[in-house]
């Protein structure tokens, strides 16, 4: 292949998670809505509560995808960290939720993960907000430290997502948008329930 058609061919693929971010842009700005900013402890446990909820139902449907074969990537797990935190600032335990999402093929795979891996990007800033209330990575923040660790992990996730085989735009895209209606349930909801 020529330099300038191996350049065109990887200019294309990079268009994935435009088009991703573009086929998800409603919802996703819906959850931003519902996620809100945090300016209170109290605005940080409802924060804290929602993706609690989320991550351990999505971190628990992960636990059960049988992973395509030469994929070396794997999400960042944050569910036990986020119950850390929660317990530092006495969160109950939450009702689970049912995550209802079909993961069984490698673009419906990364369409969630595109949500996942994406939800990165801001954990800087939600970091500073948090330090500002007096939460770090040793009490009540500590997801967020992780999260914002290492923006290799975003890197490594879009060369994945690029050089996908067969990668089906609806598929992923359909995928990506269960699972912003599933963290958009889980922040909606203000009655959270003891196990």
């Amino acid at each position: 292949m020529s330099a300038s058609r191996w350049k065109e061919n990887r200019l294309a693929v990079s268009e994935r998670r435009f088009d991703l971010r573009a086929r998800t842009q409603s919802i996703h700005e819906r959850l931003d809505a519902a996620v809100g900013g945090f300016d209170t402890v109290e605005q940080y446990r409802r924060y804290l509560a929602g993706l609690g909820r989320f991550r351990t139902a999505v971190d628990g449907a992960l636990q059960h995808v049988t992973w395509p074969a030469g994929w070396s990537f794997r999400p960042t797990a944050l569910a036990d960290v986020l119950e850390e935190d929660a317990i530092d600032l006495k969160i109950p335990p939450l009702k689970d939720i049912d995550p209802d999402m079909d993961l069984s093929d490698e673009s419906a795979l990364l369409g969630a993960l595109y949500v996942l891996e994406g939800s990165t990007l801001g954990s800087r800033v939600l970091r500073q907000r948090a330090a500002a209330l007096g939460l770090d990575e040793t009490f009540g923040a500590r997801h967020l430290a992780v999260m914002s660790k290492d923006i290799a992990q975003w890197q490594s996730f879009l060369l994945l997502l690029d050089e996908a085989q067969n990668f089906d735009v609806e598929r992923a895209a359909a995928s990506a948008n269960a699972v912003f209606a599933l963290a958009l349930r889980c922040f909606e909801s203000d009655v959270f329930v003891a196990h």
